[in-house]
C-alpha cells in the first residue's frame, strides 16, 4: 500500500469516528449523514497535516536549540570563538592556494579548537581554487558541518554548522543556502556569531 493510499485510509477512519460521535445530533436522512461525513473528512484532511507541520516545527527548534547549546559548550572548553578564529586562519594560510577536506573518519588530526567541535565534515575551497566559479564567493571561508544527517523515511537530524571567515573581504561575505538538497544535508538560514564566524542551519 502506498503511502498516500495508507494516509487516506488513516484520514477515513479519523472521520468516521468522529462521524459515529457525532451522528446522533443530525436530523436521520441520508442526505445529512453524507454531508457531514463528507465535512468531517475534509476538516480531518486539512487539520493533520496542519498539526503534523506544527509538531515537526517545534521539534526542530527544539533539536536546533540542543545543537547549539552543544556547540557552545564544546568552544568553551576549546578557549572559545578566538580559538576556532585561529585554527580556521590556519587552514587558511596553509591552503592559500589549494583545498582542504576532512571528514570525521580521516585519521589525519584537526588543530585543537576544531577538534574540539567533534564536526563531521570541515571544508576549505581557496579563492584561488574557485576562480573559475562565477557564483563562488572570492573570500576564504572554512565550512564547518557538525550536525546534520538525512535519513530516509525517518527523522533526520537538522543541518547545523558553522563558517568561518578570514582574508580580505570577510566583512563583505554573507553565507548563501547550502546546496545538499535533502534533509540533513542542507541549510537556509544564517546567523552572525562573531564578526568573521556564522552559524548555519
Amino acid at each position: 500500500m502506498s503511502e498516500e493510499v495508507s494516509i487516506i485510509f488513516l484520514y477515513l477512519i479519523v472521520a468516521y469516528l468522529l462521524y459515529l460521535a457525532i451522528r446522533r445530533f443530525v436530523v436521520k436522512s441520508s442526505l445529512s449523514h453524507v454531508v457531514l461525513f463528507s465535512i468531517l473528512f475534509a476538516l480531518t484532511a486539512l487539520a493533520f497535516p496542519v498539526a503534523w507541520g506544527l509538531m515537526a516545527s517545534r521539534l526542530i527548534r527544539h533539536e536546533r536549540q540542543i545543537q547549539r547549546d552543544m556547540v557552545i559548550t564544546r568552544i568553551r572548553q576549546a578557549g572559545g570563538w578566538a580559538a576556532l578564529q585561529k585554527d580556521c586562519d590556519e587552514i587558511v594560510e596553509h591552503y592559500r592556494d589549494k583545498a582542504f577536506f576532512w571528514h570525521r573518519y580521516d585519521t589525519n588530526a584537526l588543530p585543537p579548537a576544531l577538534a574540539a567541535l567533534k564536526p563531521w565534515e570541515v571544508r576549505f575551497y581557496s579563492p584561488t581554487v574557485l576562480k573559475d566559479f562565477k557564483d563562488e564567493p572570492k573570500v576564504a571561508v572554512v565550512h564547518i558541518k557538525i550536525f546534520g544527517m538525512h535519513s530516509t523515511g525517518g527523522h533526520s537530524t537538522p543541518y547545523y554548522g558553522l563558517e568561518v571567515v578570514g582574508g580580505a573581504g570577510a566583512q563583505s561575505y554573507t553565507p548563501r543556502p547550502g546546496r545538499g538538497g535533502v534533509s540533513g544535508n542542507r541549510h537556509d538560514r544564517y546567523r552572525r556569531v562573531t564578526d568573521r564566524i556564522y552559524e548555519v542551519y
